[in-house]
């Protein structure tokens, strides 16, 4: 028979190979997916969504397969969306649920779409993409900016405005402001009016109203990089704490002078409107010469608390560096539902500035 085909031309010896020889069947052997959602895109209809600070949209899931599923990280597409998981391992047949708040401050009017990418083990690992659609109205509460980033290396003082808009028939007003450290001074701007100086918010009933916010960062802050937190207290409900975070480049740090911080940002899971009744700690790694002086927080309810002398040495440091545990507690809940928060440590008599970001996760 091979005789026979080498006679032929290439063309007809590859189709008398195959009728003689057929391959056998392709089978593809591809598993499923174990982690099944009820929907995959959750659509807040085309009519404008009702406004109040958050919007929210929920995913349902079960395990389907036949092993533990284990869920890691979840890509947003918009910094505004604060995904929280009810667990992050799923039996094989348990249920469990993503709850995906959007902050509505700063979203422009219109159609928005974002998403979600799951990525999880069961135990391939794989990712699953979740849609959210809703479209917002005209009349929108708006600061900005939305985030500032400054740096102050210099001797003298550093200006910068933040604004709060309201465009809703109803609108709230600005009662104060503060800052979570004194390296960065805030006011509310004012206007004289038969000699009297009053806080008052800058109005256009067609426009909205605008509150400006004043603020200054104060020379020869200490070196490195800072979280800084910007408040403003309003006395509308659904918008009582309006937060602006603020990254602070100080002079940089010599190389031997570098301050590591594990983890970099603090999580704080709130269960139930209940504090989960534990302690956190939070790892710096400093030069040894460095000693930590004071701690101050926003909110006012987290408790911190450092011991230079409980340094942990239990594992080899390298030469002229030292771990120092610090302990963060949340006493109890803040007046308002803060999403962020910011932990401020004096070291060397002042000289020197560490920051701890927070994160609360309310259910």
């Amino acid at each position: 028979m091979t005789a026979v085909l080498a006679l032929l031309p290439v063309g007809q010896q590859i189709a008398a190979a195959f009728r003689s020889d057929p391959l056998p069947p392709l089978n593809i052997n591809k598993s499923r997916p174990s982690l099944l959602f009820a929907t995959y895109m959750y659509h807040h209809g085309t009519d404008p969504v009702e406004l109040s600070s958050t919007l929210e949209s929920r995913f349902v899931f079960r395990n389907e397969g036949t092993e533990p599923v284990v869920i890691g990280e979840i890509e947003r597409s918009c910094g505004c969306m604060s995904p929280r998981l009810t667990q992050r391992e799923v039996a094989p047949g348990e249920r469990g649920e993503i709850l995906v708040p959007i902050a509505t401050v700063n979203q422009t009017p219109g159609f928005h779409e974002y998403t979600l990418t799951v990525h999880y083990n069961d135990p391939q690992p794989r990712r699953t993409t979740l849609t959210i659609k809703a479209t917002f109205p005209e009349q929108m509460v708006v600061v900005q900016p939305r985030a500032l980033y400054l740096s102050q290396k210099t001797d003298r003082t550093i200006p910068f405005q933040v604004s709060v808009s309201d465009f809703r028939e109803q609108r709230l007003k600005v009662t104060g402001v503060q800052s979570s450290t004194p390296y960065v001074k805030v006011n509310l701007q004012t206007e004289t009016k038969n000699a009297t100086i009053q806080q008052t918010a800058f109005a256009d009933h067609d426009a909205g109203s605008v509150f400006r916010i004043n603020g200054e960062v104060q020379p020869s802050i200490p070196s490195g990089r800072h979280d800084v937190l910007l408040v403003a207290q309003t006395d509308d409900p659904d918008y009582a704490m309006l937060t602006v975070p603020m990254l602070l480049n100080g002079p940089a740090r010599p190389s031997d002078q570098q301050v590591t911080v594990s983890p970099p940002q603090l999580r704080i899971p709130i269960t139930g409107m209940q504090v989960i009744d534990r302690t956190f700690e939070v790892l710096l790694n400093l030069p040894t010469d460095w000693k930590i002086s004071q701690a101050t927080a926003w909110p006012e309810q987290l408790d911190v608390e450092f011991d230079n002398a409980l340094s942990n040495n239990s594992e080899p440091q390298l030469e002229g560096r030292q771990d120092v545990p610090v302990r963060v507690r949340l006493s109890a809940l803040p007046e308002f539902p803060v999403k962020d928060g910011v932990i401020h440590l004096s070291a060397n008599d002042n000289r020197d500035l560490v920051t701890i970001k927070v994160n609360f996760h309310w259910p």
